[in-house]
């Protein structure tokens, strides 16, 4: 990227979740240009000096200046990766615009707002500040949706306790939602929690000052702790449904010793007769 290049009004970003987890080297050569750089993290396919892909391991891809042509073909090449049909994919767009030099604004740094911000002058170190945030915003809203669709099952099973006082599900069905939500909470401690500042934000206030406003407008740390307070509450409704299929089948185990001793009673009572 250049600084130098000729800028359009504002450059168009799209973010989408598309798994749960890419191994990047995997996805080198998969697209329609090599990458450009790599690391075990993140990923950047540059088509043009402003037009770029943007891939992390946790699952995200940004689109930062590509046709929408351009984007369907590469995620058709990458389709074996891709999160089941049946999951919502979240998907988030965003702005980058480029004010003009003689105008005030351009003067008194970088603004974000809610759908877009505005940058004094075009940067590499920028694009990739905002892709990174906007990926691991996508990321969070993808976990927030299978976190709420696991509140919702929580929520079922603690109705069916408080009107039928026992579990009515099958075992195997229980066990299939306790690993649903033991998956769940690793996938998002594994993914997400390792995403830090990046390097770039370290070498200059001005993009350090970006970077945190850019993320407490789209409230990155307090979605953070509310997945975490979402996963506390399923932690503790799955240890009590343990519990209860703990205590139910070694109830079953104890009436079916209490049957056999009895039945062996009665065989006895019936050979000494």
């Amino acid at each position: 990227m250049s600084s130098t290049v000729s800028l359009p009004p504002a450059f168009r970003i799209k973010a989408i979740h598309i798994a749960e987890k890419l191994k990047l080297k995997d996805l080198r050569e998969k697209f329609t240009q090599p990458a450009t750089e790599f690391s075990n993290y993140e990923m950047i396919v540059r088509y043009s000096s402003d037009s770029c892909l943007f891939v992390y391991n946790y699952g995200s891809v940004v689109f930062f200046n590509v046709p929408e042509e351009l984007q369907e073909k590469e995620l058709c090449s990458i389709q074996e990766y891709l999160v089941p049909s049946e999951q919502v994919r979240a998907t988030d767009v965003f702005l980058l615009e480029v004010q003009d030099p003689s105008l005030p604004l351009a003067q008194s740094g970088n603004k974000v707002y809610f759908d877009r911000v505005v940058v004094a002058r075009f940067s590499p170190e920028i694009v990739k500040i905002v892709c990174m945030l906007l990926a691991e915003s996508t990321a969070l809203e993808y976990y927030e949706n299978l976190i709420e669709n696991l509140l919702v099952k929580t929520n079922a099973y603690s109705k069916t306790l408080r009107r039928q006082g026992r579990m009515l599900e099958s075992t195997k069905e229980l066990i299939k939602f306790i690993g649903l939500c033991m998956d769940t909470k690793q996938e998002i401690i594994s993914n997400l929690y390792i995403v830090d500042s990046p390097d770039e934000t370290w070498e200059s206030v001005e993009l350090d000052k970006m970077h945190q406003e850019l993320k407490m407008m789209m409230e990155i740390d307090t979605r953070y702790r509310g997945l975490e307070y979402k996963i506390k509450i399923i932690q503790e409704s799955v240890d009590v449904i343990v519990d209860l299929s703990k205590s139910k089948r070694d109830t079953l185990l104890e009436l079916i010793i209490i049957l056999l001793i009895t039945f062996e009673i009665i065989i006895s009572i019936v050979k000494w007769h």
